[in-house]
């Protein structure tokens, strides 16, 4: 026998628990689906309340970004109805004052910088004087 022989009759008590392994096997399928959904129901109890939890805030998200995207319709047509009853005379009044205004803050600027400039000049004399007047006492 080099393996390649069919195999030789067994006996009647093999034979015999042969047929029982393939009842159990005819069985088994029969018990898959059963074990499956056993376990399908086990992972649906672990996983079910986090999966309701996320549900939720996924829900909670979307109607989050509903209310963002309304008060942002909301203020852009506030916007639009501001600008439209805007007259002109008026921004252009108001461009106007602000040019007003930085243009005196830059004089005023100017202005402290001349002085800080003038300070700086008295304090070097005041000093180098207080030298000098020192050696004009001796």
């Amino acid at each position: 026998m080099d393996g390649s022989d069919p195999p030789a009759a067994a006996s009647p008590s093999a034979a015999a628990a042969a047929g029982d392994d393939d009842d159990e096997r005819a069985a088994a399928p029969a018990a898959q689906p059963e074990r499956c959904e056993a376990l399908a129901g086990a992972i649906a109890g672990v996983l079910g309340g986090a999966l309701q939890e996320h549900e939720a805030c996924a829900a909670a998200t979307a109607r989050s970004q509903g209310e963002l995207a309304a008060a942002v319709d909301r203020l852009n047509g506030e916007l639009d109805k501001l600008l439209e009853n805007a007259p002109s005379p008026v921004i252009m009044q108001q461009a106007t004052r602000i040019c007003s205004i930085r243009k005196r803050v830059l004089a005023l600027n100017m202005l402290l910088r001349s002085i800080q400039r003038r300070i700086d000049n008295i304090d070097r004399i005041v000093s180098t004087g207080v030298t000098s007047g020192i050696a004009l006492l001796r």
